[in-house]
């Protein structure tokens, strides 16, 4: 009766802490639509922006940051998607990529003219993006650390790296990009975005214990969008 009980604490606390995320916000649901400059395709595993024209062979992956609903991340995917690169928000199994970390081989597995793949990854979506691209150095090409960083070394990693960080990160701070920096790829870029804080890089509110930005939240994302931009146009 003791273990049935536990049992059943554990399961509601599980449940709890699922069902507990933070929601996509009416600006993220807006930019969930296709355009004359790219289709956007919102299916159960993943929501796709395709460009319309000047496709690049590159193609970008996201990884939602933990706890937060995929379709958050849709204005920054629709404008680099606006910028010619096919880019893919992975939806994750209870927005945790713990729970597929590897969901990135669907995206690659399926026809199409991408020849360089890159992932990205905000927050905790970083680490599970970092861990696929050391485990699959075949397929991935680049990293992109949005306000996040490896937790394996991937020091000797043949892909690059980018990491976008916000001064304002009370999450992701700089003493922990430092404490970590020798596990990031040999070539790795650093961009720090002066006012940005760690839940403007989305949309979906306000994260608790972050602080606030000095800067909009259009200003953080315009910033993210040509780093990205630039790196993808690098391959």
């Amino acid at each position: 009766m003791v273990i049935l009980i536990l049992l059943v604490g554990v399961s509601i606390y599980i449940f709890t802490y699922v069902s507990d995320y933070y929601h996509a916000d009416n600006r993220a649901i807006s930019a969930l639509s296709s355009t004359s400059e790219y289709t956007m395709d919102n299916n159960d595993d993943f929501i796709t922006f395709t460009p319309r024209n000047n496709k690049s062979t590159t193609g970008l992956i996201i990884y939602p940051g933990a706890k937060i609903e995929p379709e958050s991340y849709s204005v920054i995917a629709s404008e680099v998607a606006s910028k010619g690169f096919t880019t893919i928000i992975v939806k994750m199994p209870f927005n945790l990529a713990f729970f597929d970390a590897n969901k990135a081989d669907k995206v690659i597995a399926n026809p199409t003219e991408i020849k360089n793949w890159v992932i990205a990854g905000h927050s905790l979506g970083g680490v599970f993006a970092s861990d696929y691209a050391i485990n699959n150095q075949d397929k991935i090409k680049g990293v992109i650390y949005l306000a996040a960083y490896p937790n394996n070394n991937a020091s000797n990693a043949s892909f690059k790296g980018l990491v976008i960080r916000g001064t304002e990160d009370n999450l992701t701070t700089i003493e922990d990009i430092n404490k970590n920096r020798d596990k990031f790829p040999a070539n790795t870029t650093f961009m720090y975005i002066t006012g940005g804080n760690h839940y403007n890089v989305g949309d979906y509110g306000i994260q608790k214990g972050d602080n606030n930005s000095t800067i909009s939240r259009e200003e953080q994302q315009a910033l993210t969008v040509m780093y990205i931009v630039e790196f993808l146009n690098s391959f």
